[in-house]
């Protein structure tokens, strides 16, 4: 099978296109042909040197200090079973499904899966493609309900551009919450036309100056300091940031000891039962996925260049039909 491989980190160069065998099954796993894969931020960050202090150690601790231990990239997919181990009960050869890979790997033609993975039936309105990212709106979720998030708050989502962030928008407007949402210029039409009420080009000055305050703040680039972040919730706003930083914790910490804000991190766990909300949410149109561009598997390192120039309007996908 085809794969995109790398066994060293570095700029996108050193991403290439591998053969390898078809992975072998387990009696509890899936072997699952990938129709389409989505291609992310983190995935540009994993291969690359440049996570950010304190924080590059621990992850590379966990996935390789010297070189990777996972050699093929890539979480978010979708596809169709091509087999099943005996001991597979809720899945069936031929079944659509889409989801998350928590051990990467999908930036390749098959991929083997636990049978208790992240995946649902991929929704009835949905091409592989647009199904690919959707897992990423798991993310937006979970962040969303840890702000505790209610009807005719109003959010500030931060970096709403991309993958997360575009997820963020419809599942905040589900919640009835009033949206304003923050990217650069060449974004702001497409952030209008997903729901969000107010659209902010942050290179045009700093916003956290203008005397607006919110509900709720969704940093979803973890880009706004410590300062900014407290300057733009009301006395009784919550700060959530989807990227866990640790020069973070203990400020984070002490405002929300000694004031009425709350600001908040963490890590997200992906639960079945919210991808099949956010199916859920598909087939009744209030959720839908934004795709920037589609590239074939040995086009990865281009998408990469392109992600990184921070161009990504919604989704980037590997499409492999």
């Amino acid at each position: 099978m085809k794969t995109i491989y790398y066994d060293r980190y570095g700029a996108p160069e050193v991403l290439y296109l591998k053969e390898l065998e078809k992975p072998v099954l387990k009696d509890n796993e899936i072997l699952l042909k990938i129709r389409a894969s989505a291609i992310t931020m983190g995935d540009c960050e994993m291969r690359s040197p440049k996570i950010p202090n304190v924080t590059w150690l621990i992850v590379r601790l966990f996935f390789g200090l010297r070189k990777p231990r996972k050699r093929i990239l890539g979480s978010y997919l979708a596809g169709e079973i091509e087999s099943v181990g005996k001991e597979v009960t809720s899945f069936s050869k031929g079944d659509r499904l889409f989801g998350i890979s928590e051990r990467f790997g999908a930036y390749a033609e098959y991929i083997s899966l636990s049978d208790k993975a992240v995946l649902t039936a991929l929704p009835s309105n949905m091409t592989y493609e647009e199904a690919a990212p959707v897992a990423l709106g798991l993310d937006s979720l979970h962040f969303l309900k840890k702000a505790k998030i209610n009807n005719k708050e109003e959010i500030l989502i931060n970096g709403a551009g991309g993958g997360i962030g575009t997820y963020a928008i419809q599942l905040a407007k589900y919640f009835e919450a009033q949206v304003t949402a923050v990217d650069s210029a060449d974004k702001l039409e497409m952030l209008r036309s997903i729901g969000a009420d107010k659209v902010i080009d942050y290179k045009a000055g700093d916003f956290s100056h203008d005397g607006t305050t919110y509900d709720v703040v969704f940093d979803v680039v973890g880009a706004l300091s410590h300062t900014r972040s407290l300057r733009l919730l009301n006395k009784n706003g919550r700060y959530v940031s989807a990227i866990p930083l640790l020069s973070r914790v203990l400020p984070n910490l002490w405002v929300s000891l000694t004031s009425k804000k709350k600001m908040m991190t963490g890590l997200t766990s992906p639960k079945i039962k919210d991808l099949e909300f956010l199916k859920e949410l598909i087939e009744a149109g209030t959720l839908k996925t934004i795709i920037d561009k589609k590239y074939a598997l040995e086009e990865v390192a281009d998408a990469h260049r392109y992600i990184e120039q921070d161009l990504k309007k919604g989704n980037v996908v590997i499409a492999l039909e």
